[in-house]
Parts: structure tokens; sequence; C-alpha cells
């Protein structure tokens, strides 16, 4: 092919993701009924395993021959593949198309222009290190919500490249090098700062005196008349400006009280500054209301202001959102705003009043609708499931509200119809074998709690049907937080996806353990996908022979897998199988990968007619029941 066959071919594959997302959560405007509804996702996932096929040709035609050395990494192809990661994130839209495929490509650039690099010049290994660490930080900006290790890994190698590329602030190397090397390594090295930004979970302070040092260099080189004499051409106010707009950014951020009043200077000195700039290219992309937030969430985590007064500035400001505003700014007022609001409550322990109460209940339902009315094929659609896949980390349980699953059930309907089906599919599955099995095996369910013989089971019996349908409902609410990465049908999943993917059973049990209506079901949540034996499954530390609920993970792990495997929509990537071709997988796996009473639940003939029942009219009633809860 051709330069401009092969670009239209990359360009295709973007267009192909973006018409991925629309189908997979349909809008039901023109849809008259809930038949016609089950018809459309079905037609729609049809569609997107064709488009992912088309996809897999794109990469399988060009990207992975050059990125596994097949090909030759000429100048033209690495043109092309740096034009790629530039459609797959766009920076002026805001758009994440496929930023985790755009962050295989750029390593592979980085390490193929870093062994040039070593080759040549110093200007040139700092061009490829620069680029390294601003990808290193869209990557983690986008993994920063996941419960995985590899997080840690990725943000290790990110610090380690910023601390390289923060090397040549020698004077001695600086002043050797070209302008352009001289700006990547001083804007380079301050976007370190950013590395540190983003964190859902409280770090100790060592963490914190690292990310400040970043800044306190940064000054320190804005002090130096070195620089500015060996560089004066230099943009030195925006680079000054950086420095106080990045150390505002960690009011975003779990951060102790010490740490908190530095960053509190630093949101004033960007207000300062910003009131003061006559520098167009600065104030036209900065919004000033947005650092009056967080200088308002630094306050109060430095105790200057309490939770209370910033509280009602932020519900002030929400109260006054365009809620059919799709825009940017739209999308921060609808969800950004809300979200500063419910995060400070939760780092505050800010005690509740009825008028709160009144605003969750508010925050909960508007959001939701929201998120559901956002235009599939909008830009900013992404950015927004993004912003929502954080509202379960900060969702706090009030009377009148939802409970954290009702939640999580009703934010899978609006912005993943398949999930939902999943989560209910699997209660239902899940319900219909314990209520068998307390039949043709209640030994099975000794060692539930209160129940140390059988005759305790028979007596448990309703308590236990109706800990298995609602612990099954929650099994997956890990995976609202993964929701980009769920969604992502378009290909072949990466390496670090998977990693992803396996992070939302301990995520999941991570939420439902903040909650009182949600605690006793963790581990079903964090064992449901661990084999019986605990021989494999994943997360590997979790042995469920330890848990009490042992029967109803393995039950729920059974229900889990006949649910995927007999599923037509939401899984493009396998085809459809029958219910005996299941049975016969989880039978054979009986007493390793599945529990050896998987045998009964097949060789009774009532168990396995509620099974069918269920995968065919259960499911036809779980469309119609989808259908009317998008509708109301």
């Amino acid at each position: 092919m051709t330069r401009d066959e092969i670009l239209e071919q990359l360009k295709m594959y973007v267009s192909h993701i973006r018409r991925i997302r629309y189908l997979s959560t349909p809008n039901t405007d023109g849809i008259s009924d809930a038949d016609k509804y089950a018809d459309v996702l079905l037609d729609n996932f049809s569609e997107i395993g064709e488009l992912a096929g088309k996809n897999k040709e794109i990469l399988n035609e060009f990207v992975k021959p050059v990125l596994s050395g097949k090909e030759a990494l000429t100048d033209e192809n690495r043109e092309l593949l740096a034009n790629f990661t530039k459609l797959l994130t766009d920076d002026e839209t805001f758009e994440e198309v496929d930023i985790h495929l755009a962050g295989v490509i750029n390593n592979f650039l980085f390490e193929n222009d870093n062994k040039k690099a070593f080759l040549e010049d110093n200007n040139t290994r700092v061009t490829a290190m620069f680029k390294k660490v601003r990808q290193d930080y869209l990557m983690l900006s986008a993994l920063s919500r996941y419960d995985t290790d590899e997080l840690d890994k990725f943000r290790e190698e990110a610090l380690s490249n910023r601390n390289e590329l923060s090397s040549f602030l020698d004077k001695d190397k600086f002043k050797v090098l070209n302008d352009e090397a001289k700006g990547n390594v001083l804007l380079g090295s301050l976007t370190g700062a950013l590395l540190y930004e983003s964190n859902i979970y409280p770090m100790p302070d060592e963490w914190w005196e690292q990310a400040l040092s970043v800044l306190d260099e940064a000054e320190n080189i804005l002090k130096d008349p070195f620089y500015r004499e060996i560089y004066p051409e230099y943009e030195w106010d925006a680079y000054e400006f950086r420095i106080y707009y990045y150390g505002s950014f960690f009011a975003y951020s779990y951060i102790p009280k010490h740490v908190a009043k530095r960053v509190y200077g630093y949101a004033l000195k960007a207000i300062d500054f910003l009131k003061n700039c006559n520098n167009e290219s600065i104030t036209s992309v900065v919004d000033i209301g947005q650092e009056e937030d967080l200088l308002y969430m630094a306050s109060v985590l430095a105790g200057l202001v309490s939770a209370r007064e910033a509280c009602e500035k932020f519900y002030k400001a929400y109260e006054n959102r365009d809620s059919s505003d799709y825009s940017i700014t739209g999308v921060d007022k609808n969800l950004d705003t809300p979200s500063l609001y419910l995060s400070l409550v939760k780092m505050t322990n800010l005690e509740l009043t009825e008028a709160d109460y009144d605003r969750y209940r508010e925050i909960e339902k508007a959001s939701l609708k929201y998120i559901y009315n956002i235009p599939k094929k909008s830009d900013v659609y992404m950015k927004c499931v993004t912003l929502f896949s954080n509202y379960p980390i900060y969702y706090k349980e009030v009377p009148g509200n939802k409970t954290i699953k009702e939640f999580c059930i009703d934010s899978f309907a609006a912005i993943h119809p398949p999930t939902y089906i999943h989560c209910n599919m699997v209660a239902r599955l899940a319900e219909c074998i314990a209520r068998h099995l307390l039949d043709l095996a209640p030994q099975v369910f000794v060692g539930f709690p209160g129940c140390e013989e059988v005759d305790q089971v028979a007596r448990a019996r309703d308590e236990i049907i109706h800990y298995t349908y609602n612990a099954s409902l929650c099994h997956d609410m890990g995976k609202l937080i993964i929701m980009d990465t769920i969604s992502m049908y378009g290909r072949n999943l990466l390496d670090d996806e998977f990693a992803i993917i396996k992070s939302h059973p301990v995520t999941g049990a991570k939420i439902a353990m903040q909650h009182q209506s949600t605690r006793d079901y963790v581990d079903v949540i964090k064992g449901h996908h661990i084999w019986y034996d605990c021989t494999n499954g994943y997360p590997k530390s979790f042995n469920t022979f330890e848990s009490p609920y042992k029967a109803i993970i393995d039950i729920v792990s059974i229900a889990d897998s006949i649910d995927a495997a007999t599923d037509a929509v939401g899984r493009s990537y396998s085809k459809k199988k029958t219910l005996s071709d299941v049975k016969a997988e989880l039978v054979e796996g009986a007493g390793t990968r599945y529990a050896p009473f998987v045998v009964d639940i097949f060789e009774d003939e009532d168990t396995q007619k509620d099974i069918e029942y269920l995968l065919n009219e259960g499911r036809k009633r779980l469309y119609s029941e989808t259908y009317i809860r998008l509708n109301k």
C-alpha cells in the first residue's frame, strides 16, 4: 500500500472505534418497544463484531508488522505511526479514541528514538525523552483510577524517565543543547510533577515531598539568571504559570495538611498570575474559575476554610449549570463540579444535613440523566464516561437515596447496557443454582454464617437465596471504574488492558467495603474469578477456602461463566455457545476450575430446565426491563 492508502486505513480504524462506542450504548430514541430495542442491541453487536474484524485487519496489515520488527521502521513508517497516535489521542478535542494503543506505539517509537539518540547527539535524545514523559502522563491519567500493580510499575518507569530528562538541567549539559532541546528539558522536567497527581487513595508524606521537590526545582530554575541568560527567547512567563498551575492540581488528590498549605499557595499564585496576565496563549486555555475551585479544595484540606463553606460554593456553582450543555465547559459543570463536592465531603468526613441529602439525590439523578443523554458520537463522550467512572469512589449512601449497589446497576444501564444485563443475568442464574442446590446438596452451604450444620442450612434457606442474588448483582461493580477498557471492542486487548480488567474484583471489593449495604458481599466480589481449587484466577492473594461464603463464590463463578459463554451481546470477540457446550466445559472443570457440585447442577433435569429458561425467556425479559428503565 502507498503512504496515503495506509493513512486512510488508520483513519478508518479511528472511525470504526467511534462507531463501535456509539453502537454499544444506543439511545432509545426512535425505538418503539422493548422487542425492537433487543433487536437493535443484537444487530449493533453483530456490526461491532464486523468492525472489530476490520480493525484487526488494519492493525495486522501495517501497525503490527512495524511494531514487531517484521517491517522496517523507515522515516515514512515512523511518520505514519506518529500521525496515528495523534488520531488516537486528540489534544484539541480532548477525545481519547484509543489511548492504550497510542501508548504502545509511542513506547515503541521512544525506544527506537532513544537508541538512535544514543548514537547521535543529546538534542535528539532529549526530544525523544520529552515525548515519552508527555505520553507517560497521558497514560497515568487514564490508569490512575485503576487498582492494579501495573500502575505502580508504570509510574515508577515514568518517574525514572522524568529524572533522566531532568539530569540535562545540569548547567554544563544544558548550555550545549539547541533551543528546542532546552525547551523540552524545561517543560518535560516540570511536567514530571503531574506524574504524582490524580491519586484516589492517600499516599505517604514522602510521596508528596518528592512531588513538591519537582516544583521546587522548577522555581529554582526560574530564579537562576543562568537559564534566562542562556535561553532568553524561552516563554518564561508560561513556565512560571505552569509551576503554579501544576502545583494547584494536587488539590484533586488526597493530600496531607502540610502539603495542602503549599498547594493553596500555588493556587493563590496561579489566580494572581491570571488576573495580571496579558499573555493570551495562557488566558485563552485556562479557566480562572477552575483555579478558584482548586483554591477552595486546598484551603479546606489545609484547615483554612471549613468544608461546609467550600461545599456550599461548589453546589451553588453546580446549580447554575446548563444540563443540556455537552461542551467541555458543560461537562465540567455537570460532572466535574459535583465530583468536587462529593470528594470533599468524603475526604473531610463532613457531617451531612437534610439539605445535603437532597443534594446527593439531585446529583445522583441529574448525573445519570446527563451521562445517558450525552450524544454518543460527541467528541467528549469518553471524557464524560471517564469523569463519571469516578463517582463510585466518592459515592456515599444517604437516607432516601440509592444504595451503592443500585447506583452502580443504574450506571451500567446508562453507559453500558450489556454489563447491566450481564449483572442481572448472573444474579438470576446464581439464585436459581442456589435454590436447587439447597434441595440437591444442602451440605454445600455448611459454613455460611450461622450454618454450622445441615439442619441450620434449611432454616437459613431464604437468607442464603437472598444473599446469593444480591451478592451476584454486585459481583462486577468494579467494572464501572474501568468502563473505557470494558467497552474496547475494536481490537484485541493489550497486556496493560488485561491487567486493568483483572483489577475489577479488587476495585469492586474496596468500593463495597466502604458501604454498610454491600460490606457482606466483599468476598464474592473479590473471589468470583478465582478457580474453585484456588490454583488459578485473580486476585492470586485471596484464598476462597477461608471465606464463609465459599459456596456462594463458587456459584457466582459458575453463573458468570454460563452467561458470558451464552451471551450474543457484549461479547463480540467470541461466538455464542450453546448450553450443551457450556455444560461440557463446566463438568470437565469440576473440582479444579469449578466446584464439584457443578455436576449435580447439570445432572438434575429441573435445574437444567430452569437455567435454559433464564437464558432464553429470562434474557428477553431483561431486554424489556432495560428498555423500560432507560425510558423512565
